[in-house]
């Protein structure tokens, strides 16, 4: 966001252009602020649109459509100003560099909605910092100062900046890492089901431990990849759509009885299958055109897909991508909150934090870090971060953590710089595992330790366990303590409970792995796993302060410590 660029940051508040100071003024005070990205309009009348696609209809119907589609044109457009001013007021009035970086977050968690689309947002943003793309699988020749950055699979990324002064004698890699996944409902690989009671539904298989109640009652989008048919081959494509398609309707009260209301437990099985929403004026489940087109007859989709997922489904997928539905050979989509994210005062409010903040975290810290010329000249080490897939089911796969990614990448790395290897290194490097803590719930406070109650908007949180559930050592948390003084970041604590389990994250897999000193932290925030979660703006930016602070001043903060 250009704002923050502009900010002062020593200076502790934002120095705003005239432009925009005069745009405050106009707008007078806002309370709750739907989230708005002046940079991509796709939400904009997300709530008066259907985005499926026409099929056959009579022509009666199609000037229905074309009329409702006038009108559609009109209200977005109301819509999209009055939410640009929102956002406009939002940057005008932020007081503290704090809110900017929080808004910078929801620019980029706002633009997501599957890991893939999660490392396509932190591709761009490597790129506008000057990061070069490297190849995966063939040999890397890489400069000292040089940016550069890698994906596999599209779901998991990592970035390298390489210090002017890389030294394999008195460096390391110094390395922000975090999940690019967060728990959803995934589409089957077949997907169409019967219909019941005159609906098309979806059937979606949860991944990950979801709150899966969060997910009734909330309109959905979709977001992923597609697998298309082109005259190459094979082609992997982007896609998401954020109008809401899809709903989960929760049952009535008076159709339940006294011990189904006071434990409600949905069967995951037959009942959290969404419903694929027919627009206004459609007949029998046929569906209306997305928003921006003309009704037209859509080409049916290639034999097989058809037969396993719904052609209603399929229309709007095709229409996203400019392509004909018969070139679409397979998807690999999940459901979305389709309602933007938004401030709550000092609060955010979005889907995903758990952990595309951490992921947004690491690559801007490190993005930013580079950005700085002078820093990144003076430096002796290699600088890390990336993020990887599947960390909600246990990161065992080829894009999880848990596998020999970052090791092979990080030694393709040392190789490209005239021949270093990992083992030369390991000793002076550092990992800094993000990913986001469980802060204090006002209504359930003994389900905290009582001495390690982390509060929302009192900094990050290192997480610590005897266990090895975190990898993280006494010695090493006071290091993180250090680096977070010198980043003006402040810290908690966090320890689980005697009698409550204990989760985990990708910095014991990672340790142990590569051998290399670990520290687990996380912004804390409420509802961990929801389908919308919260967070407090200072710890937004308190986590992307130690993410920037850790490239800094790690290496200074290790030159001093003496361990056993």
């Amino acid at each position: 966001m250009d704002f923050a660029r502009l900010a002062v940051m020593d200076a502790g508040r934002p120095v705003r252009p005239a432009s925009i100071q005069a745009e405050a003024g106009v707008l007078g005070s806002q309370g709750v602020q739907p989230y708005k990205s002046t940079l991509d309009s796709s939400w904009s009348g997300h709530c008066m649109r259907s985005p499926l696609a026409a099929t056959s209809q009579t022509a009666a119907a199609q000037s229905t459509l074309l009329l409702a589609a006038g009108s559609a044109a009109l209200l977005a457009s109301s819509t999209r100003r009055r939410r640009q001013q929102q956002r406009w007021h939002i940057r005008a009035t932020a007081s503290t560099v704090q809110a900017a970086l929080a808004d910078e977050f929801l620019d980029f968690v706002g633009r997501t909605g599957s890991p893939a689309h999660t490392v396509e947002e932190a591709r761009k943003r490597l790129e506008t910092a000057g990061f070069v793309r490297l190849a995966d699988g063939k040999a890397w020749h890489l400069e000292r100062g040089g940016k550069y950055y890698v994906t596999y699979g599209g779901t998991s990324i990592c970035a390298f900046a390489v210090g002017g002064s890389f030294d394999v004698e008195r460096g390391g890699a110094v390395i922000a890492a975090a999940h690019t996944d967060s728990p959803c409902l995934k589409l089957r690989p077949c997907s169409k089901m019967p219909s019941k009671a005159g609906t098309l539904q979806l059937g979606v298989e949860t991944y990950g431990g979801g709150l899966w109640h969060t997910w009734f009652d909330r309109p959905l989008g979709v977001a992923g990849k597609v697998v298309l048919e082109s005259s190459g081959g094979l082609e992997e494509r982007l896609v998401r759509i954020t109008e809401p398609i899809c709903i989960i309707p929760n049952l009535a009260i008076h159709l339940q009885t006294p011990e189904e209301r006071k434990a409600f437990s949905p069967n995951k099985e037959t009942e959290l299958q969404p419903v694929l929403c027919a627009p206004c004026g459609g007949t029998d489940g046929a569906p209306a055109q997305p928003s921006g087109g003309s009704p037209t007859v859509s080409a049916e989709s290639a034999p097989e897909l058809k037969i396993r997922h719904p052609q209603e489904l399929i229309d709007p997928l095709a229409s996203a991508l400019s392509v004909e539905a018969k070139d679409i050979l397979d998807v690999d989509l999940c459901l979305m909150d389709a309602t933007p994210p938004c401030f709550m005062g000092q609060f955010v409010s979005t889907p995903r934090i758990d952990n595309v903040l951490s992921t947004w975290a690491s690559i801007d810290g490190l993005a930013s870090f580079a950005e700085d010329k002078q820093a990144l000249q003076d430096s002796c080490d290699l600088l890390v971060a990336a993020s990887f897939d599947h960390e909600e089911v246990g990161s065992t796969s080829t894009t999880g953590a848990d596998s020999q990614i970052l090791e092979r990448w990080l030694g393709q790395a040392l190789q490209g710089l005239g021949g270093a290897t990992w083992q030369e290194v390991v000793s002076r490097s550092f990992l800094l595992s993000c990913d986001c803590a469980h802060g204090l719930h006002p209504n359930y406070m003994s389900k905290h330790q009582a001495e390690h109650q982390p509060i929302l908007g009192k900094g990050i949180v290192i997480k610590t366990n005897s266990n090895q559930r975190y990898a993280t050592t006494p010695l090493l948390a006071q290091m993180v303590r250090q680096v977070c003084k010198a980043s003006d970041a402040p810290a908690q604590e966090f320890v689980v409970r005697n009698d409550c389990p204990c989760g985990s994250t990708i910095g014991p897999l990672l340790s142990a792995q590569l051998g290399v000193r670990t520290v687990d932290v996380g912004a804390p925030q409420w509802a961990m796993h929801s389908c919308r979660e919260t967070a407090h703006c200072d710890d937004v930016a308190a986590l992307r302060d130690l993410c920037l602070g850790v490239f800094k001043h790690f290496r200074t903060v290790d030159a001093s410590t003496t361990a056993l």
